[in-house]
C-alpha cells in the first residue's frame, strides 16, 4: 500500500482497537557549557529529562509539543539517541521511552523558561554527573546511554534501561569513530594551487568534503572533486593525515582529514572547471604562498604539509592533540 492509497476500512478499525504500548519522548538539551537541562515534575518524585507522553501523533511532534507546553521552549528535534522498552511489569503497561537530541533555536536561560506550574516545579541545567545523581535510576541510565550515543554514531537500544546485546555485525557498525574528510591538493602545471569559494561557508576552502559511510577516503575525494568541479581525474597518493581531537572540533567529534595528491592540471583542464552541484561560487588558482594566506590556519597547515610531503616523498601526519600545527613525518614511501 502506498502513502497515497486509501487504507482498507477493516484495517483501520483493527488498528484503532489494537492494544498498543504507551510511549514517551524526552529531550537531551545542553547549554554552551555542556550541561544538561533537567526538570522537577510536580506529579512524581525526583528529577526528569524534559518531555512527556506521546499522544496519537508522530513522536517528534509530541516532543515538540511537550517542550512548548511545559517550558515554553522551541527546539529543533534532532536524531534519536535512545530507544528503551520498559516491560509492562513496571508500570502495568509496556512503554516505549525515546530520547532525542534537541537543539533550541536560541541559547536557553533556565530561569527565563515559562514553566507549566501544574506539571513542572523547576527547570535547571546540571552537569552530567549531577544530573545522573538527581534523576531516577531508569532515566539516569537513558541519559548515560544518550550521552554515549551523542558522542558516537548509533542509537542505543535498551530494555528497561539496560543495553540489549547485539550481534557482531551491529556492534562493529555502531562503534563510535572519528568523522573523516577527504581533500585533494589540486595544482596546475604552473605550480599554483586551487582554492574554492563555497556558497555554504564564510571562508575559502580546498576541494573535497566528508567521507560517507559506504566509501573509502580516496573514493570520497574522487566523488567530491567530480561533484564540486566536474573533474574526473585519478586521485593520487596520500600526502597528509590531519587528526583533530573532539575538543578541537566544532561538531564535538574527532575528525581525520586525508589530503591526496593529483596530477597537475594542464591549462585546458584548469580552464574547463565547472561547478555542477552548485556548492561552489568561484575558484581561484593561487601561488602556494597566496593560497595559504587566503585559507584559514587549519587549511593552510594542510597545504604546507602537503607541499612538504611532495618534496620529501613522505606522508606527513598532523596530530593536533599535541598542540596547534604540530606534525611528524610518517615513515611512508611515495607509493603510499
Amino acid at each position: 500500500m502506498t502513502d497515497t492509497a486509501e487504507p482498507a476500512p477493516d484495517l483501520v478499525a483493527y488498528l484503532a482497537a489494537h492494544a498498543a504500548p504507551a510511549a514517551c519522548a524526552d529531550a537531551l538539551i545542553r547549554d554552551g557549557q555542556g550541561r544538561v537541562l533537567i526538570v522537577d515534575p510536580v506529579y512524581k518524585p525526583g528529577w526528569d529529562l524534559p518531555g512527556g507522553m506521546i499522544e496519537d501523533e508522530v513522536p517528534v511532534d509530541g516532543l515538540t509539543r511537550e517542550l512548548w507546553e511545559e517550558l515554553g521552549l522551541t527546539a529543533e528535534i534532532g536524531r534519536l539517541l535512545v530507544h528503551d522498552t520498559v516491560p509492562a511489569g513496571r508500570w502495568g503497561r509496556t512503554i516505549l521511552a525515546l530520547v532525542y537530541a534537541a537543539h533550541p533555536k536560541t541559547p536557553v536561560d533556565a530561569a527565563a523558561l515559562v514553566l507549566q506550574r501544574s506539571e513542572i516545579r523547576e527547570a535547571r541545567f546540571a552537569t552530567e554527573q549531577e544530573a545522573m545523581r538527581l534523576l531516577a535510576a531508569p532515566v539516569a541510565a537513558r541519559l548515560a546511554e544518550a550521552s554515549r550515543a551523542e558522542r558516537g554514531a548509533h542509537t542505543a537500544v535498551l530494555r528497561d534501561g539496560r543495553r540489549v546485546l547485539r550481534d557482531g555485525l551491529d556492534y562493529y557498525r555502531q562503534l563510535p569513530a572519528p568523522m573523516a574528510a577527504a581533500t585533494v591538493l589540486l595544482r596546475d602545471t604552473e605550480g599554483r594551487i586551487l582554492v574554492l569559494d563555497p556558497r555554504y561557508k564564510d571562508h575559502a576552502e580546498l576541494p573535497g568534503g566528508m567521507v560517507e559511510a559506504h566509501e573509502t577516503p580516496r573514493q570520497a575525494a574522487a566523488r567530491e572533486i567530480g561533484e564540486e568541479l566536474g573533474l574526473r581525474v585519478p586521485v593520487g597518493r596520500l600526502l597528509v593525515s590531519d587528526c583533530n581531537p573532539a575538543t578541537l572540533s566544532r561538531h564535538g567529534r574527532a575528525l581525520t582529514c586525508h589530503v591526496y595528491d593529483a596530477e597537475p592540471l594542464d591549462p585546458a583542464q584548469a580552464r574547463a572547471l565547472r561547478f555542477p552541484d552548485g556548492e561552489i561560487r568561484a575558484a581561484r588558482w593561487l601561488s602556494p604562498k597566496d593560497a595559504q594566506e587566503a585559507l584559514p590556519a587549519v587549511l593552510a597547515d594542510r597545504v604546507a604539509a602537503g607541499l612538504r610531503a611532495l618534496e620529501l616523498g613522505t606522508v606527513v601526519e598532523i596530530d593536533r592533540s599535541t598542540g596547534p600545527g604540530a606534525d611528524v613525518a610518517a615513515e611512508s614511501g611515495a607509493g603510499a
